[in-house]
């Protein structure tokens, strides 16, 4: 049996912006897909605001993601078939009305400076904008925490700039805790607490 994480203790508090870097196989997404209640650990346990996730039922972990946890991929994850506004609005059908729905992804869409696009399909989007896209619609339900694999590794410099900017400002002034795997040191200044994986470990050096 491989062992991806090993021996991992990590605290985050409320309001931290959190980034785990190391090299590629360290673990990184392994243990952030842990924490986001996207895998289970073979052992451990995973404390979201005190209570035992590890112990929860599937409909409860999904309750939970939905209502408090938000989710950023490296490759987007968009529907292709669906305007920027239709992406943004699905979790929050989920919970909302279709006119709520809407208000909803609407107001955050713009919050991405993304109003003038609502209408548009990824393919006509840049692959910042499809990003903001899916920032948009990770903050669909107000969560309390985000995660986002790698959301800047597919970006160039000026578009990863603007997401990490948005990520700071998320952080800063609507206090959300933010969640980051990266893989590139200069990204490390937006964070307040960063950890380095190695072999499956935090690197205390």
């Amino acid at each position: 049996m491989t062992h991806a994480l090993r021996d991992i203790s990590l605290n985050v508090d409320y309001g931290e912006f959190l980034m785990i870097t190391g090299r590629n196989g360290s673990g990184k997404s392994t243990l952030m897909h842990i924490m986001a209640l996207l895998d289970s650990p073979t052992s451990g346990r995973v404390y979201i605001n005190g209570e035992d996730a590890t112990q929860l039922s599937d409909n409860e972990k999904m309750s939970l993601r939905l209502k408090s946890l938000g989710y950023i991929f490296q490759e987007y994850a968009l529907i292709q078939e669906h305007t920027a506004l239709q992406n943004v609005m699905l979790p929050a059908l989920m919970l909302n009305s279709f006119s709520d729905a809407k208000r909803m992804a609407t107001s955050f869409l713009k919050k991405v400076d993304l109003g003038h696009k609502l209408n548009r399909l990824p393919s006509e989007l840049s692959g910042g904008e499809q990003q903001r896209v899916a920032i948009a619609r990770s903050l669909i339900n107000n969560p309390k925490i985000i995660f986002a694999d790698e959301p800047t590794a597919n970006l160039d410099s000026v578009a990863s700039k603007e997401v990490l900017e948005i990520f700071k400002k998320l952080n800063t002034e609507d206090g959300i805790t933010i969640i980051i795997v990266t893989h590139e040191p200069e990204e490390l200044v937006y964070a307040t607490k960063v950890i380095n994986l190695m072999d499956g470990k935090i690197d205390e050096k």
